[in-house]
């Protein structure tokens, strides 16, 4: 397939009007890191904790029992997401520890917020700790002003139960699918006061403020708030969205002074004289911050190790491995995978099986293991796997996680464990494609994902790497029968899907269907899966191509496009990497990279990913559907470990199959350490010791031969030789074969004249310029966003 050029790729200009308001060029601001979100969102939490709390767009802390406000400046302005909250960043680039900067009356509002067990994590109630450093950094004396105040929820915008992007409360705590969500329905009988320094509502703490200086609590400075006229509790006349127990500080700075002030929010409201609260007040935040720095630098120290020569690259693979350990969450014996502790705090089989992925290739198999002794309680009566009604692919994916992980593990005591669900499952599925008028899996009308009724091609694809995995259980185990069952299935099964299938693609520009009835139409989903996560067809079969060509066709930005039958066009962030991983498999090196540059720009300041309900050109706003999401940081890990190493057929181990333009050059230095793959550890280093040359280092412990070792040679470069410890070695096309034992890779090679300089920045600044063009179209033919 021939590239597609790096700006029709990702910036072609719309020729109809945007269909969501843009807003300005201007909230990309020079002096601040790149943010793609108008209206970004994060979590904040501890890891295993089944709660945790929002980082709203403005920077306020909202949990289920209500959203804790600042207000800055000599009028006390609510802070506002254009402000500097929407810029805020990580510390360390992915340590859960938000920080933003707000300016106002020359005096600087330094926000750092975090959350912290106050026990053994992930055990003990978790609290939010919030300092705000205000400093002036004149030549004048300054005044400066800060208000914190606690309403229940925000002013609904959207026509939604969510409010401005805030996940929904539930009326009532519960528990679906043994994952919990908090929160309670709002109360106008409640009563409120204040205890020393505490907030507190129906005798319980919403929040702490700090004692000195000390602050004004009654309602004669800032009069719109509904602030207590003394101490007394009482009942209030307030709504929901009414700001209330409001704490306001004036503080005079002389040139080059700061103050700090620290604040407190229990994520769960506790009684004002429980053990919890005797702990809160007592916790200091130099001493929990130091705290929660330390736990994720050991935490994401562990396991495979990656670094290439650009910034945003290594933060958002760390940072995606903070947002899936905040959710997942330690309920009673289970460790139950979520999506995010916001608007996706459930659990999902297919969602399931990635992380589960993720997990093993990159060094945490027991994580993996800790998650897939959760799924078997998805397991049916009838022996189907099924964690939502009506979506058959949780069959598929399960059972192939299952061989999976065996296969990569070896852990012969996880195979005996899960085994008997296996023969389960292949049970329900015998019956279940026996009794289909296609045999193959039963059709649906689900509503989701392909947004179209009917057999599903996904499901099917998934279903026959759900049969693969069984095999390799049944063969490890030396259930030589069942094994030649389960490949009979496989074999029959395989013909009449690929009967089906053929026909359809033939009747559809031989491009793969979502759906395999007639011309039923719907969205790329499913349809996407011939080569991942297990390769059915081969990797240059011609519906492979067709399909990948007509899916790139259709992308904006540089991403997928999710056409949703009434909604319409919108962006799809984690639909975009089923593709990289079909082009690093098929060798699409220069497809792979502009995607993952994609992608890598459609994340926030704080590297969080999304995954859709963002209109192409448009407002940049997932409305409810809450960043960040986890299934993407896992698919982001993923697709970056198969692009420096993986394996293939299970006899081969591939070595940089897809690497930028911007990690090679004189200086620059590609690692990967710790690496595990189906044969042991991998650690590679690649330095590229002039413009000309580089050095790939090799320091592998395989436990098993594979057949071969294969190493990728960029597009971008034109290589002359490649040496193995001083031996000449064969070049093929773009692939070179090298020893089992090789340690030392010499590498001579030149940049070909003709490859744009690809990197992070570049497609930053050309979304910008691109970004500008359309917003110039939007002026010309639609109302202007307020701003």
């Amino acid at each position: 397939m021939r590239p597609i050029a790096f700006a029709s790729l990702l910036f072609s200009l719309l020729t109809v009007a945007c269909r969501a308001q843009m807003p300005s060029p201007e909230i990309d601001r020079l002096d601040r890191p790149f943010s793609y979100f108008s209206q970004p969102t994060d979590q904040i939490g501890v890891a295993g904790s089944p709660y945790a709390t929002e980082v709203t767009p403005e920077g306020y802390l909202y949990t289920g029992f209500g959203e804790l406000m600042f207000f800055v400046g000599p009028d006390l302005a609510p802070l506002s997401t254009n402000d500097g909250p929407r810029y805020r960043t990580l510390e360390d680039g992915y340590v859960p520890i938000e920080m933003f900067e707000v300016v106002r009356g020359g005096v600087h509002y330094k926000f750092v917020m975090f959350a912290a067990s106050l026990g053994e994590q992930p055990q003990g109630a978790v609290a939010n700790f919030v300092r705000v450093t205000v400093e002036n950094r004149g030549t004048e004396p300054a005044s400066a002003f800060l208000a914190a105040a606690v309403r229940f929820e925000t002013p609904q915008v959207y026509d939604s139960p969510y409010g401005e992007n805030r996940f929904n409360r539930p009326m009532t705590p519960k528990v679906v699918n043994r994952y919990r969500q908090i929160g309670e329905r709002f109360d106008p009988n409640w009563t409120y006061g204040f205890e020393a320094n505490a907030f507190v509502r129906n005798g319980k703490v919403i929040y702490m403020f700090p004692e000195s200086p000390k602050p004004v609590l009654d309602g004669t400075v800032i009069r719109r708030f509904n602030y207590l006229p003394d101490a007394t509790t009482r009942q209030m006349e307030v709504t929901p969205t009414t700001p209330v127990g409001a704490a306001k500080f004036a503080i005079r700075l002389a040139p080059g002074e700061s103050r700090t002030l620290d604040f407190k929010m229990p994520l769960v409201p506790e009684a004002a004289y429980s053990e919890t609260m005797t702990k809160l007040k007592a916790a200091a935040f130099d001493d929990f911050h130091a705290q929660v720095r330390e736990y994720w630098h050991k935490e994401i120290a562990r396991g495979m190790q990656l670094s290439v020569p650009e910034a945003k690259v290594n933060d958002l693979f760390r940072a995606c491995m903070v947002n899936d350990l905040l959710a997942l969450n330690h309920i009673d014996r289970d460790w139950v995978q979520t999506v995010n502790q916001l608007h996706y705090h459930g659990f999902y089989l297919r969602d399931s099986a990635d992380f589960v992925h993720m997990y093993d290739v990159t060094g945490r198999t027991e994580l993996a293991d800790d998650i897939l002794r959760f799924d078997v309680r998805m397991q049916q009566p009838d022996g189907n796997f099924l964690s939502q009604k009506g979506q058959f692919d949780g069959w598929g994916q399960t059972l192939w996680i299952y061989g999976f992980h065996y296969r990569f593990t070896h852990d012969h005591g996880f195979a005996e464990r899960v085994y008997p669900s296996v023969l389960r499952a292949v049970e329900w599925f015998e019956k279940a494609t026996a009794a289909d008028a296609l045999h193959v899996m039963p059709a649906t009308d689900v509503k989701d994902n392909e947004y179209v009724p009917g057999h599903l091609t996904g499901y099917n694809f998934l279903a026959l790497d759900g049969l693969g995995g069984a095999i390799a259980l049944a063969r490890g185990l030396g259930k030589t029968t069942d094994a030649e069952r389960f490949e009979r299935d496989y074999n029959e099964f395989r013909k009449n899907f690929l009967a089906v299938l053929d026909k359809r693609a033939a009747a559809n520009g031989n491009a793969i269907p979502p759906a395999l009835d007639g011309d039923s139409g719907g969205a790329d989903w499913g349809n996407l899966l011939g080569l991942t996560p297990e390769p059915q067809l081969d990797p240059h079969d011609p519906k492979i191509s067709a399909t990948l060509a007509r899916s790139l066709s259709h992308y904006e930005e540089g991403i997928s496009v999710y056409n949703q039958p009434v909604e319409g066009q919108f962006l799809h962030h984690y639909l975009t990497i089923k593709n990289m991983l079909t082009e690093v498999e098929r060798g699409d090196q220069r497809l792979a990279i502009d995607a993952l540059y994609g992608v890598t720009l459609h994340t926030s300041a704080t590297n969080s990913g999304f995954e859709t309900s963002i209109r192409p050109w448009g407002d940049r706003d997932f409305a409810g559907n809450l960043a960040p999401h986890g299934w993407f940081a896992a698919e982001y890990r993923n697709v970056l470990r198969a692009m420096l190493v993986r394996e293939e057929h299970d006899d081969e181990l591939h070595l940089l199959s897809a690497i930028s333009p911007a990690w090679v050059g004189e200086g620059k230095t590609i690692e990967l350490t710790n690496a595990p793959t189906m044969f042991g550890q991998v650690n590679l280093t690649l330095r590229s010791t002039t413009d000309d040359t580089a050095v790939l280092s090799l320091a592998m412990q395989l436990t098993q031969a594979p057949r071969r070792i294969v190493l990728h040679l960029p597009w971008f470069m034109q290589t002359k030789s490649v040496t193995a410890d001083g031996k000449q070695l064969g070049i093929t096309g773009d692939t070179v074969e090298i020893p089992e034992q090789a340690k030392t890779i010499a590498i001579q090679w030149k940049r070909r004249p003709d490859v744009p300089a690809l990197s992070f920045g570049a497609f930053v600044e050309a979304y910008k310029t691109a970004y500008r063009k359309h917003y110039a179209e939007y002026l010309r033919t639609a109302t202007p966003y307020a701003q």
